[in-house]
């Protein structure tokens, strides 16, 4: 399949809740260490090929705007304090207006396969809801597992251009 990238809206007003599994608890980005932690977990899920490369991004991303990441970027912890997942609930322009965005959900992978995706994100998106009526997220036609699970959680494809069209309907309809 080739890679495309893909949005998705929400209007924030009807979330589902799913609890997290005993022995794990959110908590907010806190100090100087939890920028390694953010650095740590996407570069362990392969969104960069070492911490280095993903630090650098979040330094980009979100170094100069650290008031908002305390209120922002959430991540999962078991109940032994080893941090293990994250989910940043950000915002950004979308058809010229300011809204949510739901934002690098990662969790590391000997804690994939244990029920803490929908917690993480609907977390996430009760923090979104605080401060936005709306929100997206940016995905990719290969991230078939992401999608199914957006939909589930009541994201909509966002299809603004023929090229949206066109990769909604290689993914909907596949060879």
């Amino acid at each position: 399949m080739e890679v495309f990238p893909l949005y998705m809206l929400h209007n924030l007003n009807k979330i589902p809740v799913f609890p997290l599994p005993e022995g794990f608890h959110f908590r907010f980005f806190q100090d100087s260490t939890d920028d390694i932690n953010w650095a740590r977990i996407t570069a362990a899920t392969g969104e960069f090929n070492n911490e280095q490369d993903a630090l650098n991004r979040f330094n980009l991303e979100f170094r100069t705007n650290l008031n908002e990441a305390q209120k922002r970027i959430l991540f999962l912890e078991t109940t032994a304090g080893q941090t293990v997942g994250t989910a940043t609930a950000w915002f950004g322009v979308w058809s010229n207006e300011i809204i949510g965005r739901l934002h690098w959900i990662e969790i590391i992978p000997e804690f994939q396969g244990k029920k803490l995706g929908k917690p993480l994100i609907t977390e996430a998106m009760n923090i979104l809801a605080r401060y936005h009526e709306k929100a997206y997220l940016k995905t990719q036609t290969t991230s078939l597992a992401a999608i199914h699970l957006y939909k589930k959680l009541g994201w909509e494809p966002a299809i603004l251009t023929k090229e949206d069209q066109l990769a909604w309907d290689q993914l909907n309809n596949p060879m």
